[in-house]
């Protein structure tokens, strides 16, 4: 329902990859194609009205992809197009055929089954009058309460039951998660205010319009709450300069996920001291958390500069960032106008230039908040379990052959080295979906728009479920066999403190694997998303972390010294490449991901070269997979936020980094765009 705020201790690879609906294609192989592509000069031919493809040597991303991007055009209500949003727009026509064979046969559904609750809370969703005239619907005594808080105890105690019933925040955003630490237990984390854009679009000197559409956005919530246009624009712009103070203290996205600085375990009386005297009592005892021995502070330094608002002063600015926040957090399931306010705003950041149709909103709500519900009938329709084995088998060729790598390191002692292998025997592998299915909504009920049902009271039943089953949960052990994807998910991750790699059903399908295909293909493909996520265990980050999942330094001082240089010489290479339009990627933000992408190309051409592969096979099918156009308010968007880099920098940047691909392309040499010098490509693994 809610994004969980610990992104943090997952390091999910945001793939634009490859699924093709639930039965196989007959499309020819990868290697059929690529044997029949390019010429080796790199120059291909044109008809009139179409692009000239570029010379390998100049830009190999666009060699591969250009002319077929240049016929691309973006759909009217998505930022972009790339195989991820193709595959999974197939994905969701699938799932949508699902939903509506439940709504076409719903009166022969039993009361509190699974296709009555997709079919309800998805006509809830379609009912426009219904949800005007529901307004603020279950929300509304949150909001009262916030509105009618007199001190900042009376704000704080509203504010820790909001986080108690519905599982959101805004000044303070608490949030259970695995204890990096003892990684088999649950521990109550304290992140940072709700940045709305977030730190780094706020501090972008060149966003000022942007932030200006922002203002306009806030404004248009808070005279939705009754305030006049006047006196809204100016709570709109101390909203803005409230976070902006508060991102002045934040965490840039580079060290978000670095424990040593993360994890700063604080007794309940270190963290009372924090704040002004008895408001962080108010605020534990109010959202059901006084009981706890010891709470983890991720941002220290937030955590001091949101103090000095616990003040008579700041409490009405206070309680209209909170209710800004609350609304925002639930626009898409509130009335048509907020909805439609949410939307514009999110539109004009990303460069969509159309809303999507009331059905295709109302299907895609329904389909992310019953994501697992949705999954289950996923796999039953469209996961082939024949190609299981297969994949497990090619996991195991990754890892030993990591495992290899490491053993022939030059810069790492043996000491180290015996380690980093243990972790690797130690990895846990997830293929598909999980064996045994949440049934978070089991005792939620979702009321019939005929029954006097609307969508926000619909999605609050559901949401106060999962925080109950969730409440539960956290009092025992760590589950390690739950999922953090669902199955129809087009994408796949590491888990640092599980130390697991899990790859949903959706990625596992062709042109990313096809049984048929030639190992190379397969490897540029599916091999190189297992080698990514296999990288993440040994990134800045994830190399912190034990074969069982915790924060515990395993490496000597003089390897992890030697860990650092290289891995600056990483941050440094990239931050020279440009991002979009003159601006450079932001090295430090994306370290973690582009170490996990050059680990894996050194990982799968490695195995095709013992194999005797044809590697240009490989390079073609890894430049193929990020295929991808974007608005320039996407690009730009993406820059700030994503700790990937963009599409081409991941091609051509990890290929001019890697010595196999001058020996598959003898023809690029020196002078020519993609090339690197010898003792200027950059390599840890």
């Amino acid at each position: 329902m809610k994004k969980r705020l610990f992104k943090i201790l997952a390091a999910m690879i945001a793939l634009a990859l490859m699924f093709t609906g639930c039965a196989k294609k007959t499309d020819p192989s990868p290697k059929e194609k690529k044997t029949e592509a390019k010429p080796a000069s790199g120059q291909g031919k044109a008809s009139a009205g179409e692009a000239l493809q570029v010379r390998l040597q100049d830009d190999y991303y666009d060699n591969i992809n250009g002319i077929m991007l240049s016929k691309v055009k973006i759909p009217g209500d998505a930022s972009g197009w790339s195989q991820f949003y193709k595959l999974d727009r197939e994905a969701y026509d699938r799932l949508n055929e699902v939903l509506h064979e439940s709504v076409r046969n719903r009166k022969n559904e039993a009361e509190g089954s699974l296709e009555q609750k997709i079919a309800d809370l998805y006509l809830t969703g379609m009912d426009r009058e219904g949800r005007q005239a529901a307004g603020f619907g279950g929300l509304a005594v949150y909001m009262d309460g916030i509105s009618n808080a007199n001190t900042v105890e009376e704000y704080l105690k509203q504010a820790g039951k909001i986080y108690k019933d519905l599982g959101v925040g805004s000044i303070l955003l608490p949030q259970w998660s695995e204890d990096i630490g003892n990684s088999s237990r649950y521990a109550l984390y304290f992140d940072g205010a709700d940045l709305g854009p977030g730190k780094e679009t706020l501090e972008d000197i060149d966003q000022e319009e942007l932030m200006s559409h922002y203002r306009a956005y806030i404004s248009k919530i808070m005279g939705v709450l009754g305030l006049k246009k006047e006196e809204a624009d100016q709570v709109s712009s101390d909203i803005l300069k409230l976070q902006k103070d508060l991102a002045g203290s934040a965490l840039p996205l580079s060290k978000q996920g670095d424990p040593g600085v993360i994890y700063n375990p604080y007794s309940k009386d270190q963290i009372k001291k924090l704040f002004p005297d008895g408001t962080m009592e108010v605020f534990l005892k109010a959202a059901g958390m006084e009981k706890q021995d010891t709470y983890i502070v991720v941002q220290k330094d937030q955590m001091k500069k949101i103090s000095g608002y616990f003040n008579s002063e700041s409490l009405p600015l206070l309680k209209q960032y909170t209710l800004f926040c609350l609304v925002n957090d639930f626009a898409p399931s509130l009335t048509p106008e907020i909805r439609d306010s949410y939307l514009e705003w999110n539109q004009l950041k990303k460069g969509i230039k159309e809303k999507k149709t009331e059905e295709k909103l109302a299907s895609e709500l329904t389909q992310k908040i019953l994501g697992f519900e949705f999954g289950r009938l996923y796999v039953e329709k469209c996961f082939s379990k024949s190609d299981k084995k297969d994949i497990e088998s090619m996991i195991h060729l990754i890892l030993n052959s990591y495992k290899k790598q490491i053993e022939n390191l030059g810069w790492m002692s043996d000491e180290t080295k015996a380690s980093a292998i243990r972790k690797l025997d130690h990895m846990n592998l997830k293929v598909g979906y999980p064996d045994k299915w949440p049934d978070d909504y089991k005792d939620a009920k979702v009321t019939a728009v005929e029954e006097g049902g609307n969508l926000i009271d619909n999605v609050l039943s559901l949401q106060k479920a999962q925080i109950a089953v969730n409440r539960k949960k956290y009092n025992g052990p760590v589950d390690k066999s739950e999922w953090g994807m669902t199955p129809q998910t087009v994408n796949a991750y590491y888990n640092p403190t599980a130390n697991e790699i899990v790859f949903p059903a959706a990625i596992l399908q062709a042109p990313f694997y096809d049984a048929g295909a030639d190992l190379a293909s397969n490897l540029g493909g599916i091999g190189m998303v297992m080698a990514h996520e296999v990288s993440h265990a040994f990134d800045s980050s994830g190399s912190l972390y034990d074969e069982n999942g915790n924060y515990h330094v395993w490496w000597t001082k003089v390897d992890r010294a030697k860990f650092d240089q290289l891995a600056k010489q990483v941050e440094e290479y990239y931050s020279e490449l440009e991002g979009f339009q003159g601006r450079k990627v932001n090295g430090a933000q994306t370290l973690n991901e582009n170490i996990a992408d050059l680990g894996s190309m050194a990982c799968i051409t490695t195995i095709a070269s013992g194999e005797g592969s044809d590697l240009k096979l490989l390079f073609q099918q890894y430049a193929t997979i990020w295929a991808s156009k974007y608005t320039p308010e996407a690009m730009i968007d993406r820059l700030n936020t994503d700790p990937h880099s963009p599409a081409k920098v991941r091609v051509n940047g990890v290929l001019s980094a890697t010595d196999a691909f001058y020996q598959t392309y003898p023809e690029i040499k020196e002078g020519d765009t993609m090339y690197i010098a010898p003792d200027k490509r950059v390599k840890i693994w």
